[in-house]
């Protein structure tokens, strides 16, 4: 979403948010104060842009925690299924054996290799060259089960399994909170801002604090919500330990 590094997100939300209420403060002073009514209607607008940011924040966090939940369980569900494909080629001859397992030990260590990487360019270069395992953990397995069904049972479903999964943690690693959704609330987030800073400049008074309170708070709420919706761009880390044991356990 933004090539921008966590801290100075967080500082460009501060600034953001403490700039909008100094424009609401701004707009406040140059209407001036109005009649009763207007006050009354400017506390129920201003009480339900408030909930409605509220509600926003609350439905971003809550997803964005699913889904980093979700990436979790797809990383121990692979770790199981590498691992048991492993044990499942145990049952294999040799030299079938050897080679199956050397293909999912070199699988395993790329999958950790991947999860652990930074460089966008570099990620990309390695989910391409995922189809070139699977090719080779595929055509391992059918060299080792050609001619019995029942090792045929065996292993090829726990190696399909594998080869799944990558598609299934690809889709999960790209599902992130709609643009448009979060777009509404900055936009919501900003004008509630603006319009609790509005009262003020109306009677020619600065609560600096409490508009800088509540603007780091929206901030940080923002971009703790970004951070755990992109796992590898803060300080948010997706656990990758289950893939590293795993790996650590291939041993011939």
């Amino acid at each position: 979403m933004t090539a921008l590094p966590p801290l100075l997100l967080l500082l460009v939300l501060v600034a953001g948010a403490l700039a909008a209420a100094e424009v609401g403060h701004w707009l406040g002073r140059w209407t001036g104060p109005r009649d009763e009514v207007f006050d009354r209607q400017l506390g129920i607008v201003r009480g339900a842009t408030f909930a409605v940011v509220a509600f926003l924040i609350g439905f971003a966090f809550s997803g964005a925690a699913s889904r980093y939940v979700d990436r979790l369980d797809i990383i121990v569900k692979e770790a199981n299924a590498l691992g048991t494909a492993w044990l499942r080629a145990e049952t294999l001859p040799e030299p079938a054996r050897g080679k199956l397992k050397e293909a999912l030990r070199d699988y395993a260590a790329d999958r950790v290799a991947l999860l652990q990487e930074e460089d966008m360019a570099a990620i990309l270069s390695r989910i391409a060259k995922a189809g070139g395992f699977h090719d080779r953990l595929w055509k391992a397995a059918l060299e080792g089960t050609q001619g019995n069904q029942t090792l045929t049972l065996l292993v090829l479903p726990s190696i399909n399994d594998v080869i799944d999964l990558h598609t299934v943690h690809l889709s999960a690693a790209r599902r992130h909170l709609p643009t448009a959704i979060f777009v509404a609330l900055l936009v919501t987030a900003g004008l509630s801002l603006g319009l609790a800073a509005f009262g003020h400049g109306q009677v020619g008074r600065r609560f600096t604090a409490l508009d800088a309170t509540y603007g780091v708070v929206l901030a940080a709420a923002l971009w703790m919500t970004i951070d755990l919706d992109y796992p590898r761009y803060g300080f948010i880390r997706t656990n990758i330990a289950p893939l590293v044991e795993t790996l650590d356990g291939m041993k011939v």
